[in-house]
């Protein structure tokens, strides 16, 4: 404990309270549960709707539109009121358990358009400003407490899953199933607004400025992190959608095994961004990017190979862990930068975006090359990623030393 409170201390700003801390972590934990526990109900849920398979994977595509399009909506909020990021958190909050409470009762598939574009609304809110507030904890320069928190909604991710599993193997409804996720949510949202209503209440006095006057889509900062955490995102949703299918075309797996791949890709993950917590701070946000992209990059094309079982599981697994750190020491880069409440929010935004159309551009890449082009494809997305962040840091090492 004493190491996470002071882990974010350097320019007098140490972790205020731990309980407010991890109050926030937890709704990273929430914002996974809402996403992730939605896939498992699709086959049950859909025939109550009488709608495809097909028609429910567009409103996953939505629910992430609308997540990009909260995340700049509050961003902008933000700078024009100087307003907290937390009290955005808590309405997002709100909403995720309210949206959870609303779905056993709608019965058409407009109405579960509708809902979609509320839960993405409201996850999007949750996400996006949490991870600003958490990049507050955070010393300049470091990624620690956000990819700490990035553990927290890996957890969220795994335990939904299970958490629906064992009420379905109970014969629980998935109306009451939702309901229980509610509440869930709900209180979660009391524990946030309790512990961190600093974050939540007033105005905020301690915004970063560089970017503020800027046009964001002009600022080259902007434009090149957005891409990266774009392509990012995009690598990671195609890799986590197709896994279990790649898996039981080319090695013949039985559809329980596949799944367990993405468990170990998960698995992966959560080392990756503990091992970020635990490592020197003289280690640069650059250092960090590149290593573990050039790291991600090595392993998916060592996965275009066929392997022996085991040592495809040990490839998923290195896999993971090189992918880890990459998406919270963006946002900490973009901190890093000068960037402000809008200007992360902004570069969020782009990253669910990526998790918008990776489905919808895995599918065709696989509709028109087949699982040949599985990891080669995904090859060449980290490619263009390790490729824009390495322009990233020259831009904004040349802006460090213009300033001075």
């Amino acid at each position: 404990m004493k190491h996470l409170a002071t882990a974010g201390r350097r320019r007098g700003a140490a972790i205020r309270s731990l309980p407010a801390f991890f109050s926030v972590i937890m709704t990273l934990a929430a914002f996974a549960m809402s996403v992730n526990s939605i896939p498992p109900l699709v086959t049950t849920v859909i025939g109550d709707f009488s709608i495809t398979l097909e028609s429910f994977g567009y409103l996953f595509s939505v629910q992430f539109f609308v997540f990009m399009l909260a995340s700049f909506a509050g961003g902008a909020f933000l700078e024009r009121t100087d307003l907290k990021p937390g009290l955005l958190v808590a309405i997002g909050l709100a909403g995720l358990s309210a949206s959870f409470f609303i779905i056993p009762h709608l019965s058409t598939f407009m109405e579960l358009l509708v809902w979609i574009i509320f839960l993405g609304f409201s996850g999007g809110l949750v996400e996006t400003f949490a991870s600003v507030l958490v990049s507050g904890y955070d010393s300049r320069g470091s990624s620690r407490l956000l990819n700490l928190s990035q553990v927290f909604y890996c957890v969220g991710a795994i335990a939904a899953p299970q958490i629906v599993a064992f009420l379905l193997n109970r014969q629980v409804q998935w109306g009451r199933i939702f309901v229980f996720f509610g509440f869930l949510e709900l209180l979660i949202t009391i524990l946030f607004i309790v512990f961190s209503y600093d974050d939540i209440l007033g105005r905020s006095n301690a915004v970063e400025t560089k970017h503020r006057e800027k046009i964001l889509f002009k600022d080259a900062a902007f434009f090149l992190l957005g891409l990266s955490i774009f392509f990012y995102v995009l690598s990671e949703s195609f890799l986590v959608f197709w896994l279990p299918a790649y898996q039981e075309s080319y090695y013949l797996f039985s559809p329980a095994e596949a799944a367990r791949g993405v468990s170990l890709y998960w698995i992966g993950l959560i080392f990756g961004r503990l091992l970020i917590v635990f490592i020197s701070e003289n280690n640069s946000l650059w250092k960090i990017l590149l290593i573990s992209t050039a790291g991600m990059f090595i392993s998916a094309v060592m996965l275009s190979f066929h392997w022996q079982p085991l040592i495809l599981k040990i490839l998923i697994i290195v896999i993971g862990l090189f992918s880890g750190p990459i998406w919270a020491t963006i946002i900490s880069a973009g901190k890093s930068a000068g960037g402000n409440p809008r200007f992360l929010a902004g570069v969020i935004g782009a990253g669910s975006l990526g998790a918008s159309l990776g489905p919808l551009v895995s599918s065709r890449l696989i509709r028109y090359g087949g699982f040949g082009l599985f990891f080669p494809g995904l090859s060449t997305g980290i490619a263009i990623l390790f490729g824009l962040l390495f322009f990233s840091k020259i831009n904004i090492k040349h802006k460090e030393l213009s300033s001075q």
